[in-house]
């Protein structure tokens, strides 16, 4: 079955004709699909893999690992520094107009990228030790916060890698990396969990992201040849305000939204019986990512097309397309979102006992995932407008709704708090950003 025969299976029938009436449409609509397929895939791989490994680590253990990853996760924004976003964006614009600019801006990512992956692994072995004892209060915590660089590095350079391939429109190199990374990454958890406990499973992590960066490399400088796209890193730097002007927003946006989960989940990490509480949590957002993966696919394939539409100064387009794909967004996901809130005492139980009584926090977390999913296309097409400070704006209002939600919440209901703060904050930033998407453009 191709591609196109699921799409028309899966979609209304007038919203399938639309999708290959116009050139754009045909665009978004091969890119979604080749997304959807490979994204989909690595979902499913890596969610069976979270439910083994939680029934192997137990409910408490699985906290912790929770809690590591979302660790590692803080300390991988500086090695990202926002550079994959940029990377889209500016090869997407360069790539067909001036390959020899294309070039130069890959080569200033990937210079920039090393620099700060290698800062920020050193920076977290060294305060390794200080982060178990003092802010994570688990001491035996430091070898995984360890092994953790490796995975951090992996995940930074697999981000810029995609940033290029999705720049250059090759969703489906993209959907097979993401199926690969699934694969490798179940294999290696599970196994490595059994043996090595959260450790093993951090390590299952890297060692998935690593083999699909490896591949991904490969894959990349065949394709950049194709295109008599050469990546020049002499003179690359004259392009430096891409990092301060692009980057830079979208970095500080990110370190305002991790971050700040992190902070709330430290809070529960204190109360009593707090890692166990984190386990559901953790479980429950394993549910919550996926419901959000639609419309991420929808952002990363739509950026490309928004950017070149704004630049050209197709104001209204850039509009219809924009209010488009958050119309198929939505018809796509509360399905999803309604079916699992259903069936959530059955879903938590998957995960071992003592996950049951999460129900209600899994129901939150999916109530959450379409106002998610209307702020991740909302900033899309503000990156796409050039507007990443606007975007860096409302998530600094959408990290204190976060932290002052949760605080006030959590000693009294513990993680149930977090997941309101949670769906709170998300509905506050969905409206905000829309809001701006429709007055700015």
């Amino acid at each position: 079955m191709s591609l196109s025969s699921i799409a028309q299976a899966i979609l209304p029938a007038p919203v399938y004709k639309r999708l290959l009436s116009s050139s754009i449409a045909r665009r978004l609509a091969r890119g979604s699909l080749w997304s959807l397929f490979g994204s989909a895939i690595s979902r499913i791989l890596v969610l069976v893999a979270m439910i083994l490994v939680a029934r192997l680590l137990g409910q408490v253990r699985f906290g912790e690992f929770g809690l590591i990853q979302t660790t590692l996760g803080v300390v991988g924004l500086m090695a990202g520094l926002g550079l994959g976003g940029t990377v889209t964006r500016f090869v997407a614009q360069h790539a067909v107009a001036d390959p020899d600019r294309a070039g130069r801006v890959i080569a200033l990512v990937m210079s920039a990228s090393i620099g700060a992956v290698l800062l920020a692994a050193a920076v977290l072995v060294v305060a390794s030790g200080y982060i178990a004892r003092t802010v994570l209060e688990a001491p035996h915590l430091q070898t995984a916060l360890n092994l953790g660089v490796l995975l951090m590095a992996a995940t930074a350079f697999r981000g810029i890698q995609g940033g290029v391939l999705a720049g250059l429109e090759k969703f489906d190199l993209i959907a097979k990396l993401n199926i690969l990374d699934g694969v490798v990454s179940l294999i290696a958890m599970v196994t490595l969990a059994y043996f090595m406990g959260v450790e093993g499973a951090l390590l299952g992590l890297a060692l998935g992201a690593s083999a699909v960066w490896l591949v991904g490399r490969i894959v990349l400088t065949n394709e950049l040849g194709t295109r008599n796209i050469a990546v020049c890193y002499g003179g690359c730097w004259t392009d430096w305000r891409i990092l301060t002007g692009y980057s830079l927003p979208s970095l500080l946006s990110g370190l305002v939204a991790t971050p700040a989960l992190w902070f709330c989940m430290t809070l529960v990490a204190r109360n009593p019986n707090g890692y166990a509480e984190l386990g559901i949590y953790n479980a429950a957002y394993q549910w919550h990512g996926p419901m959000v993966f639609i419309p991420m696919i929808l952002m990363s394939v739509s950026i490309p097309v928004l950017v070149q539409e704004w630049e050209a100064g197709r104001r209204e387009r850039f509009r219809r397309v924009t209010l488009g794909i958050c119309g198929l967004m939505l018809a796509m996901s509360l399905p999803a979102v309604l079916l699992v809130a259903f069936l959530s005492p059955w879903v938590m139980s998957l995960y071992g006992p003592g996950f049951r009584e999460g129900g209600m926090v899994l129901v939150l977390l999916l109530a959450a995932a379409p106002l998610h999913a209307l702020a991740k296309i909302a900033s899309g097409a503000l990156f796409g407008m050039n507007r990443a400070w606007w975007v860096l704006g409302v998530n600094l209002v959408w990290g204190m709704a976060l932290l002052t939600i949760t605080a006030w919440l959590v000693p009294t209901f513990g993680v149930t708090g977090l997941a309101i703060a949670f769906l709170a904050a998300y509905a506050i930033l969905g409206i905000l950003l829309f809001s701006l998407v429709l007055i700015g453009s």
